[in-house]
């Protein structure tokens, strides 16, 4: 199984060059899963079909799954429910199931346990992963450490604390230490799929504009700080040759930001994919799929 990670800023195109990236590999028979990690959905406005809260066939070798975060935080939930019962009853706080999804920082540690068990299924190819826009790939890179430095404090007071919790819950102490177990191999597995360059490749989606190009470089930047190298660089909504005003005063302010993106990152790919003047989504995005694979600015 392969994982194509499509990362950056909100609103420049990550969900549109996420399907297209699915719908290639589709189209050359890999089974190919598109798999959204954002908790603001929009892979089914982009394919023009309702998906479920379960992988659907969008048509041959390609299916697509937005989670649904408050169903999947319910489970997450009860999957690590003496963690949470641990760590909310220290601070006297009551947090219902339900709720649990909403609590910042969640999501990722969801998402993250989702993806390990499509990750360790191997039912795919091809796992196309539609990122928040928070660059959700840092917690999957971080989670490892900071579940292994809690495993080794809780190892370090168990003598002093487990009694006291098993006084509470017989085993409740032990059950603890196999749910952060547990969770910790999950990270260290997804965090070295990540490190593996033949196992996952991490795309960076831009647009030719200060904000844009300016987060793109601190995402990669902050990125390859942890090891993973970022592949590929994807300039999207490019104007082309017009002769209108707006057009040719647009192009002009976007000509700097695509030549410094091509200087700064010589070493990776660089794609450019046009304005195409108007929102993309159902057949047309075979059309952003032929721009990026078929005329071989990025390689699966």
């Amino acid at each position: 199984m392969k994982l194509i990670y499509v990362a950056g800023k909100g609103g420049v195109g990550k969900s549109v060059c996420s399907a297209a990236s699915g719908i290639w590999t589709a189209h050359q028979g890999k089974d190919t899963l598109v798999f959204s990690m954002d908790p603001a959905h929009s892979l089914s406005d982009i394919f023009d079909i309702d998906l479920g809260d379960q992988p659907r066939k969008i048509r041959e070798h390609l299916y697509a799954y937005e989670p649904d975060l408050a169903e999947e935080a319910r489970e997450f939930f009860r999957r690590y429910k003496n963690i949470f019962t641990a760590l909310f009853g220290l601070f006297e706080v009551e947090i219902k199931p339900e709720d649990f999804g909403n609590m910042p920082g969640v999501s990722e540690l969801i998402f993250m346990d989702k993806l390990n068990d499509i990750y360790v299924e191997k039912k795919y190819d091809f796992v196309v992963i539609d990122s928040a826009p928070t660059a959700m790939v840092l917690p999957l890179l971080q989670l490892p450490s900071i579940t292994t430095g809690f495993v080794t404090k809780v190892l370090g007071m168990r003598n002093r604390w487990m009694g006291v919790l098993d006084l509470l819950q017989p085993g409740f102490g032990d059950r603890i230490l196999v749910e952060v177990r547990s969770m910790r191999q999950k990270a260290e597995t997804m965090r070295n799929a990540l490190l593996d360059p033949e196992t996952a490749s991490i795309t960076v989606i831009t647009i030719p504009e200060k904000a844009a190009v300016e987060e793109s470089r601190r995402l990669i930047e902050t990125v390859e700080s942890h090891g993973v190298s970022v592949s590929s660089i994807v300039i999207n909504h490019v104007i082309g040759d017009c002769d209108c005003r707006f057009c040719r005063e647009k192009k002009a302010s976007q000509v700097s930001y695509v030549e410094d993106l091509r200087k700064r990152y010589q070493e990776k790919r660089i794609a450019i994919l046009p304005d195409y003047g108007g929102e993309v989504k159902g057949d047309n995005l075979m059309q952003v799929a032929e721009d990026l694979y078929g005329r071989e600015q990025l390689k699966i």
